[in-house]
């Protein structure tokens, strides 16, 4: 286990190396994950128990603690205690060094400064700033400036600032900015502004965002509220069309009122001013201020010249265009199945590690092998597209699920993504199952994952989403691309899961390929493909509900065969196999010739079956590999109790049943658990950890109770 985790480790700071390098920025914090990575594949390589518990107590310092730091520091910026959340940043800037974090901690206490002193006191803090920064950090600090200036209401203070440091069109590229910025014109009456600046956001990168689609809805209907076109504005702001624009009541109610008053209705709009600070909720404590302020004010009707009036026309048909359209969109905040279907096969492996099973846990959650598959446990194909089977696996497999099923949920709609994902899954686990003289893949998240990604890619060319900006794509293609990678080499050296073979991969990469890059986005056949994915939870659902009808210990122990090895004849499962001596890197003994457990092999455990003659009173390992001696020592012990109670129920003499701990450096690293038998014989299972051989004691007890010496004549 700690293996997994120290793996699990060193991909988490790979991933925050390739990010922090891509934007160019914080490479002190980048050269400290560097060497946190080298010390991490160190421990792995050697392998190290020291270097490694070092890497991960200095990985969760620099990545885990600063995440959540983040976290708690956002929620308490949102809840208006900034206090509190600039000390949060400073904790968070403290545990990564070289990340730049230095200007940004200046910046949020600056914004402190404005909740207890005023707007003043921070303008005057930001001025200071400003007068040591230098480019990018400059424009950042200058942009604080116009927000705090538009803050306090000093709206042509705020437009002078902005119109003397920035590019006319600058704020185009700055959607907050420039929400504040339309807002202002408006105040001033400077509606040919409004509309070159609400023009210049519609043909900019900002416009032809889909994700940014509702902010720009929003600017929309700014501008015509502030335009006196009252009457696309009430129809905009009906109550589920404000929560189609994101809108707030008391945000809505102030929009119906700045339109009224300048459309001449002084009577209407006070009604609706009066009503923002009744529908206000908790955190609209700047909308209330507005109103007071709208209704003080008392703004002369709007008299719109023809060009301004034609424009205004154009800006509500598009904004209605986009409120009828809405219902059919998928807002990001409304994308939910990739993220439960991530979550669910990170729940799973952590339910199977908790479960502490080993190998057979991974039967026990739905792996499918060909030898289930003829016993007609046919659902495990489905069941086992959320099984991953490792640590490691399960992080990558969620992985491609956050990021491209997020992006085909987003763009092709949740039935798209079910008959990528679990059409996929299934798909080439049933080919891979019925290969001849395969024993099939035991889990299918890696399968999923594969068509998940790649079906992701296929959307990532121009031709198929224009909307998309060039930068949103290259964060998409490297971890897209670095999961398929993964994904293949880690099958191809049999790392990611169980007996994957390559086939089974490339016919998930075609299924993504077919349902996203082939099937057309619309029409009849995208419908069906979409009822196809809705269908598929149908033998999920089957297949969970035999699976929790079924026992696969005892499977197992029912469907063991007759081998023989060194003059015994034992009965095993297929999952127990012939194996010639050899050493696994990571494990703490040597493997004998003999038979292994290949489930618990998979799961980082070694159950390994040894037979042949004694040598006195020491363990079989010992007595078949003398050079052992040197390495490890034998000390007798109680043979576990839930072993020892299926012995004897499988028909086993306990008093031929004798226990040893196998010790290195005074530490115990694996069991042995021997059986004598007449002639100077004996059979015995080596578990290393010790603890595996209890995780399923009525397999590996029945098949030491019913091993006996072949006859003389078949040996």
């Amino acid at each position: 286990m700690f293996e997994h985790v120290l793996t699990v480790c060193a991909v988490c700071l790979g991933f925050a190396l390739v990010r922090t390098l891509r934007r160019r920025e914080g490479r002190g914090y980048a050269a400290c994950l560097l060497g946190l990575l080298g010390i991490a594949v160190a421990a792995l390589v050697q392998p190290s128990r020291f270097l490694g518990v070092v890497a991960i107590g200095l990985s969760i310092a620099a990545l885990v603690v600063p995440l959540g730091l983040e976290i708690v520091a956002r929620w308490a910026f949102g809840a208006g205690r900034l206090g509190l959340a600039v000390s949060l940043f400073g904790a968070r800037a403290m545990l990564m060094p070289g990340a730049g974090l230095g200007r940004q901690q200046e910046i949020l206490r600056g914004l402190a400064l404005l909740e207890l002193h005023g707007v003043d006191r921070a303008l005057a803090h930001f001025r200071e700033l400003v007068s040591d920064a230098e480019g990018g950090e400059s424009l950042v600090i200058h942009e604080q400036i116009v927000a705090m200036l538009f803050y306090g209401q000093r709206w042509a203070d705020g437009i002078a600032h902005y119109e003397a440091q920035f590019h006319p069109r600058y704020a185009a590229l700055r959607p907050v900015l420039a929400l504040g910025l339309l807002r202002a014109y408006g105040e001033s009456g400077r509606l040919e502004h409004a509309a070159g600046l609400l023009r210049a956001l519609e043909e900019g990168p900002v416009g032809s965002d889909p994700a940014a689609i509702g902010f720009v809805s929003q600017a929309r209907l700014t501008f015509l509220a502030y335009a006196g076109v009252a009457g696309p504005v009430q129809d905009a702001l009906t109550e589920p069309r404000r929560r189609a624009l994101g809108l707030s009541p008391a945000s809505s109610a102030l929009l119906r009122g700045i339109a009224l008053g300048r459309a001449g209705q002084p009577e209407a709009a006070r009604r609706e001013l009066l009503r923002v600070a009744d529908v206000a909720g908790a955190s609209d404590n700047r909308v209330v201020e507005a109103s007071r302020s709208a209704m003080a004010s008392q703004a002369e009707p709007v008299a719109l010249g023809p060009e301004i009036a034609r424009y205004a026309d154009i800006v509500a048909r598009r904004l209605e265009a986009f409120l009828q359209a809405a219902p059919r969109l998928r807002p990001g905040g409304n994308v939910w199945l990739a993220p439960t279907m991530a979550t669910v096969i990170l729940v799973v492996e952590l339910c199977r590690n908790g479960l502490g099973r080993g190998g057979v846990g991974l039967l026990d959650l739905g792996a499918v092998t060909a030898e289930l598959w003829q016993a007609g446990s046919w659902g495990r194909v489905a069941v086992a597209t959320m099984l991953a089977g490792q640590p490691l696996a399960a992080i990558l497999d969620a992985y491609a699920l956050w990021v491209g099923g997020r992006l085909i949920e987003r763009i092709l709609g949740r039935g798209r993504l079910l008959a990528v994902a679990l059409g996929g899954g299934v798909l080439a686990m049933l080919v891979a199952v019925l290969l001849p003289g395969g024993d099939g893949p035991a889990s299918g998240a890696s399968l999923l994952a594969v068509a998940v990604a790649t079906g992701a890619l296929m959307l990532l060319p121009r031709a198929r989403t224009p909307g998309m900006s060039a930068s949103f794509r290259r964060s998409l293609l490297v971890p897209l691309a670095i999961v398929l990678a993964v994904q293949i080499g880690g099958a191809q050296a049999g790392v990611f899961a169980l007996d994957v073979p390559l086939v089974g991969l490339w016919c998930a990469a075609l299924w993504g390929v077919l349902l996203v890059g082939i099937v057309p986005t619309s029409g009849k056949v995208a419908t069906l493909v979409a009822w196809l994915g809705v269908a598929m939870l149908v033998p999920v659902g089957l297949g969970t509900l035999q699976l929790v009808r079924e026992d696969a210990e005892a499977f197992l122990v029912a469907r063991r065969v007759e081998a023989e090895h060194a003059g015994f004849r034992v009965r095993l499962p297929s999952s127990v196999v012939a194996t010639e001596a050899r050493r696994e890197p990571h494990l703490a003994v040597p493997i004998a010739a003999g038979f292994v457990d290949a489930l618990a092999l998979r799961v980082g455990d070694l159950i390994a079956l040894q037979m042949g003659p004694l040598a006195g009173s020491e363990p079989l390992p010992l007595a078949l590999d003398p050079t052992l001696h040197h390495q490890l020592d034998a000390v007798p012990t109680d043979v576990p109790a839930a072993f020892a109670r299926r012995y004897v129920a499988h028909g086993g003499d306990l008093e031929r049943l004798r226990a040893y701990h196998l010790r290195r450096n005074g530490e115990d690293v694996a069991l042995v658990v021997q059986r004598s038998v007449d002639g100077g014989h004996a059979i015995a299972w080596v578990a290393a950890p010790p603890e595996a051989l209890s995780r399923t004691p009525n397999l590996h007890a029945a098949i030491l109770a019913d091993a006996e010496l072949a006859a003389p004549g078949d040996r």
